[in-house]
């Protein structure tokens, strides 16, 4: 495995941490019993940073490990498979961007209309990553 392919197994996989954030909001919208007033913005930043320490600790040691695969430039395959990630991705957020003005005519509040744009960001960040790791299987 190369070194992209393995830094898009680590994005892919951290990336994954947000879907207990997001859970976590469809759940108090679906729960009215719930208590309201759960602070979801520190829980955002308290995941994001550790999505950056783990980011950062794995492609160091991604890179220490293999030093001349980090610093390898870009051949054509990888920059097609990147151009054809990209496309996917680029439509589930058209789309979804779409869809999310559609919310504010549903009567969403502000709070609901910004978390969906941050599911639809999210959500086309996974699709870039597993459509280029596809395509890293695929093209091998």
């Amino acid at each position: 495995m190369s070194f992209r392919e393995k830094s898009d197994w680590l994005s892919f996989v951290s990336l994954c941490l947000f879907a207990v954030y997001f859970a976590d909001i469809a759940w108090s919208l679906l729960d009215t019993t719930r208590l309201p007033g759960r602070n979801y913005f520190m829980f955002f930043v308290a995941l994001v940073a550790v999505l950056v320490v783990i980011q950062v600790v794995s492609h160091v040691v991604l890179a220490l490990r293999s030093p001349q695969d980090a610093k390898t430039p870009l051949d054509e395959r990888e920059r097609l498979i990147q151009w054809r990630a990209t496309q996917g991705a680029y439509f589930l957020l058209l789309v979804g961007a779409f869809l999310t003005i559609g919310t504010m005519h549903m009567g969403f509040s502000v709070w609901q209309f910004a978390h969906c744009i941050l599911l639809v960001i999210w959500l086309a960040e996974l699709v870039r990553y597993g459509s280029r790791l596809y395509y890293y299987r695929r093209e091998a």
